[in-house]
């Protein structure tokens, strides 16, 4: 099996999973679809973000961040590619690059002149085939959860309160948020202000 990475201890790899043979075969169908829509359109941004997700979904992830990486070198101010490759830079534990990459995302996002949120659609969607989370909630969550498992707890709960906070944020984001905000809150010791994060 392919090695993508290794624990955070350094004693176990992380190895792609092993598809039945029938979900395989579609996630490779529509991965060679997101390939070639990438390739007549190289400097799409739409076409570099599914490739990189396709990618993902076989557990791919050395290569997604490539395919992301590579976009960057053309798009170096477009958030959803920092956004994308941070998430990835989590799977394989690279956590403080991926702080990194979703600190400029959401940079390149804040303020006059910054990015707008939007619906992102979803790679696997759910029963009733309706996206639950935008772009700035995307990037706070991720941000969060990076550092959530560094540690970093206080920052952690900076982001999580900045995600509530974007306009678009749904209900289905903003369930995330108040888990994720009141696990942080608790390791911080703040009990009264992690009953309070669950209040609505």
């Amino acid at each position: 099996m392919a090695v993508e990475g290794v624990s955070l201890d350094g004693s176990a790899e992380l190895l792609r999973r092993e598809f039945p043979a029938e979900r395989r075969a579609a996630l490779e169908a529509d991965l060679a679809a997101a390939e070639a829509e990438h390739a007549a359109a190289p400097n799409d941004i739409d076409a570099i973000v599914w490739h990189a997700r396709r990618l993902g979904y076989l557990d791919r992830y050395s290569e997604a961040i490539a395919v992301l990486t590579a976009g960057l070198e053309t798009h170096p101010e477009e958030p959803q590619l920092y956004r994308h490759r941070g998430h990835r830079y989590i799977t394989v534990r690279q956590y403080q690059r991926a702080v990194a990459d979703f600190e400029t995302a959401a940079r390149l996002c804040s303020g006059p002149g910054g990015v707008p949120d939007a619906v992102e659609p979803d790679g696997a969607p759910n029963a009733a085939g309706i996206p639950t989370s935008t772009l700035h909630t995307n990037i706070y969550y991720h941000l969060g959860l990076a550092r959530f498992l560094l540690g970093q707890y206080e920052q952690a709960v900076a982001a999580y309160r900045a995600g509530i906070a974007c306009p678009l944020c749904t209900i289905d984001m903003k369930v995330a948020f108040s888990d994720w905000l009141y696990m942080s809150l608790r390791r911080l010791g703040r009990t009264d202000e992690a009953q309070a994060a669950l209040a609505d």
